[in-house]
């Protein structure tokens, strides 16, 4: 499939033509350009905050404790509040982007995209924003293949390996399985298969490494040896993809909500 965008897509009128040619294509092959290629355009979300209110925490803890039962020591109890929501893992972001859907919040869950926007913001804090499925045999082999069996629905292949899902586009089950929803949006992406701490500037549509840059004081930090990884911007605007603990939180992290643009 090939997209074909009019180059000049500018204001309101320019998105909504966007979204009428997007709408027009059949969501498998979407999937597909996504998987093997490209992704269509991916526009950041939006001004970015932190939980700083203690009664939207407490709805946060109570959706939890009441969606994920038997879950409440990755979810609930890896949360702590002191002027500002601490805490953040894999599960912890994803349940809180579900439970903004829930009540049609003006804000979601920030993409890595987002992120990229204000390091500046994230500065010192790490934040969570997606996963990386490199192989079938790795750490974390179960939850890999429980994703790649929807993959392959769509006509994703181990050649496309190793992919990028943002967080954002995906869901939990009861039993913190990840689902691929209408909203999921992923792609190949080479660069967490790069040296362990290769050396990056410039980012791609995704907010992604896209060419490597000695010069730079930003790295990527990769291991072959996960199936699935959690992936987050870390303290020092690095991007780590080489955790396999998904459901690990300290004090150090936020997860950080990006206001919707509204067309």
């Amino acid at each position: 499939m090939t997209l074909k965008i009019p180059k000049n897509f500018r204001g309101i009128d320019g998105r909504k033509e966007l979204e009428r040619i997007l709408n027009e294509i059949p969501k498998e092959e979407i999937y597909k350009e996504i998987g093997k290629t490209e992704s269509p355009i991916v526009q950041p979300s939006g001004e970015l905050r932190f939980i700083t209110d203690v009664n939207e925490y407490n709805e946060i803890v109570k959706y939890f404790d009441s969606s994920f039962k038997e879950h409440k020591d990755i979810l609930s109890k890896n949360l702590s509040f002191d002027s500002v929501m601490k805490g953040s893992n894999t599960y912890i972001e994803k349940a809180i982007d579900m439970y903004l859907k829930s009540i049609n919040s003006e804000y979601r869950l920030a993409t890595q995209l987002d992120l990229e926007q204000n390091l500046s913001f994230t500065k010192d804090t790490y934040n969570d924003s997606g996963l990386a499925l490199r192989n079938l045999i790795g750490t974390n082999k179960e939850q890999a293949e429980y994703l790649f069996e929807q993959l392959k629905k769509k006509g994703i292949t181990d050649k496309n390996f190793p992919i990028w899902f943002n967080l954002r586009g995906l869901d939990l089950d009861d039993n913190l399985n990840f689902n691929l929803t209408d909203e999921s949006l992923f792609k190949t992406a080479e660069c967490l298969n790069w040296k362990n701490g290769t050396h990056y500037s410039v980012i791609d549509d995704y907010g992604l490494t896209k060419e490597e840059d000695s010069s730079s004081k930003r790295q990527i930090w990769t291991d072959k040896g996960y199936a699935l990884s959690r992936c987050y911007l870390n303290r020092n605007s690095n991007l780590d993809s080489n955790d396999s603990i998904l459901s690990f939180s300290n004090d150090d992290g936020r997860v950080v909500l990006a206001k919707l643009r509204r067309s």
